[in-house]
This record gives C-alpha cells, sequence and structure tokens, in this order.
C-alpha cells in the first residue's frame, strides 16, 4: 500500500502560512523563516501542523494513518516505538487543539466501532509522556511535589502555557487503584483530568504522578526497553518491584472520547485487554481492580478536591439549583 502524504489541501495551508511569514522580511531572513516553518511543520502539534491537519481533505481514517506513517509509528515485540521523521512537539501542552482535534478524528474513524490498531490504542501513552514532561517542565520546581506544579498549571494565564484559571476535573481512579492481594482503603490514587476530557493525570497519596514514564527507560536508539527480566534486575527487592509495577499499571492514560459513555468504553476502556503492550500485560495477570462502592468509594476519596480542580457534577447541581431558584422566584411573583 502506497504512503499517504500531506494532499494539496494541506500544502496550501503551509504555503499560505510561509507567505504570511515572510511577506515584510529580507531574502534572507525570509529563508531562513521559511525553513524554521518546515522544521515546524515536523513537530505533531504544532501551530502549522495543526492548521495542515485541519485542513487536510482526508478521510479521518487516512489522517489518522498519516500521523503514524510521519511518527514512524511500528510495533515490535508489541510494543510501540515511534521512530520519526516527525517528532510530538516539545511545546505542546495538555489542553492544545491538536490533542481535541487528533480525539475528534480517532472518533470519526472508529466511530461504532471497537478501537482495533495496537498503535493507535498505545500512541496515547507517548501523549501522556509529553503531558507530564510539560507539567514537571514549564510548572515545577525542585523539592515541590508534582501536584504543586499541576496547581500551577491550572492558575497560569493561558498565555503563559496554562489553562488561565480553568480546573480539572475530578474524575473517578478506579482503574488506577489496581491491587494484588488485599485492598487498602485511605491511601488511593486520584485522578484529574482537562476540561476537555482529554489528557489525565493520576497522583498518588504525597501529590506525585504516577506514571510508566516514572520507570520505563529508553535503549541508547531512542526505543523503549520494555523487557520484563531487564526491569526485574532494575527493582530486585520486593518493594521496589511492587512500586515499578503500580507505575505500569496505575498510570494515567490519554483518553480519545469527550467523556465516559459508550465511546471512551469503546475507544479507551477496552482496547488496553488485547492492545497493552506484553510487558504491562504480563504484570497486569497478577493484579486485580477494586470492586465500585464496595473496597473503592469515589466519593470518600474526593470528598473534598484541591482549589485547581472539581467534581464533573459540580455544575450539574448548581443548574438544578439555579433553575429552582427561578421557578420559585416565578411562583411568588404570580402570588403577589
Amino acid at each position: 500500500m502506497r504512503p499517504i502524504i500531506w494532499d494539496d489541501a494541506a500544502q496550501r495551508a503551509l504555503s499560505s502560512e510561509t507567505t504570511r511569514a515572510v511577506r515584510s522580511l529580507s531574502l534572507k531572513e525570509a529563508r531562513e523563516k521559511e525553513q524554521e516553518i518546515i522544521q515546524q511543520s515536523r513537530l505533531v502539534g504544532s501551530t502549522i501542523y495543526t492548521k495542515m491537519f485541519r485542513a487536510s481533505n482526508h478521510t479521518a481514517s487516512e489522517k489518522v494513518v498519516l500521523l503514524l506513517e510521519q511518527l514512524g509509528a511500528q510495533i515490535e515485540e508489541g510494543t510501540l516505538q515511534l521512530t520519526g521523521p516527525y517528532k510530538i512537539d516539545p511545546e505542546l501542552a495538555p489542553h492544545n487543539d491538536f490533542l481535541n482535534l487528533l480525539a475528534k478524528t480517532i472518533q470519526q474513524a472508529y466511530q461504532g466501532k471497537l478501537l482495533d490498531d495496537p498503535r493507535v490504542h498505545q500512541l496515547r501513552m507517548y501523549l501522556d509522556r509529553q503531558n507530564i514532561r510539560y507539567i514537571r517542565k514549564n510548572f515545577g520546581i525542585l523539592g515541590q511535589a508534582d501536584e504543586d506544579a499541576l496547581a500551577a498549571y491550572v492558575h497560569a494565564p493561558k498565555k503563559a502555557g496554562g489553562l488561565g484559571g480553568h480546573g480539572l476535573r475530578a474524575e473517578r481512579a478506579r482503574l488506577h487503584n489496581k491491587y494484588q492481594t488485599t485492598y487498602l482503603a485511605g491511601n488511593e490514587n486520584r485522578k484529574r483530568v482537562t476540561p476537555d476530557f482529554h489528557s489525565e493525570f493520576i497522583l498518588d497519596p504525597a501529590g506525585r504522578f504516577v506514571s510508566q514514564w516514572n520507570v520505563l527507560e529508553m535503549d541508547e536508539v531512542g526505543k523503549v526497553i520494555t523487557d520484563f527480566f531487564y526491569y526485574k534486575e532494575r527493582y530486585p527487592t520486593y518493594a521496589e518491584w511492587h512500586y515499578f509495577q503500580q507505575q505500569i499499571l496505575n498510570g494515567e492514560s490519554f483518553n480519545y472520547a469527550d467523556r465516559n459513555d459508550n465511546v471512551h468504553r469503546r475507544l479507551d476502556s477496552l482496547p488496553p485487554i488485547h492492545l497493552d503492550y506484553p510487558l504491562r500485560k504480563k504484570l497486569g495477570k497478577e493484579w486485580n481492580n477494586p470492586q465500585d462502592k464496595l473496597e473503592y468509594h469515589w466519593r470518600e476519596v474526593d470528598r473534598n478536591p484541591e482549589p485547581y480542580a472539581h467534581r464533573k457534577n459540580i455544575g450539574k447541581k448548581w443548574g438544578v439549583f439555579i433553575i429552582f431558584f427561578l421557578m420559585a422566584k416565578l411562583l411568588i411573583r404570580k402570588h403577589k
């Protein structure tokens, strides 16, 4: 099958952006700017890449394949490796428009179907890595917990790369509290997601990110190492191995759906059973998910969400209150 390349519509978007950017520059400056834009166009999620992706007349399925080919997405021994030539933009923020655009594209490509491509499924782990890096790099302070950086990200102005005060959503983290033998309540991880539901962060009780990227390593050519015995040697004690497994199994997972619904089930919740990389599937066989409301009590875990986060149903409660208040006011006026 012939590789999918940018179509004319996407190329016109690139040409238009380049023309606009170099209009008032000298010849030398124009050439330098043109090269800069071309380089930016090879960063997935950059402004120009997003414009090209949106402008393209390719079908949703073709756009997904195009993205995978650009990133050099290959399944090697069951694990997705990204070999280029395109890279994920290191400045891509967790709330960036491109991530929402990508999610919508995948929703269209898999409309009414179960996500069945391991490359598409495992791509989310690289988006997770970018999200974690972004928060730590731009808002982290040495000696402070990841949660402090996350709160700083929420309150930072949009021009500074933050959410401008738009709080994260407190979501149920049952599947991020796996256990081996006995479930111990009172020490749960918490889930916080961006307002669009796509990017998520898992926090342990100490406010540290729980993430596979805390423990996964890269080899000399930049590929993810997922060899079971390699990590067994790296984490030799029971406590170290337990920590390693928790990071792999309980960490964040980018969501292609917009909310916790049937689309979320088809695209996000069910695919890991069959499409996870072998190391994660092997470790997962020895762990259990707590039972909702019997072992895991979400309302107790998130009884008092932090100032930077809120429960998703708070808006509904306020909406009901406002409607009730207005109806009561109308009735009072009517009786008067």
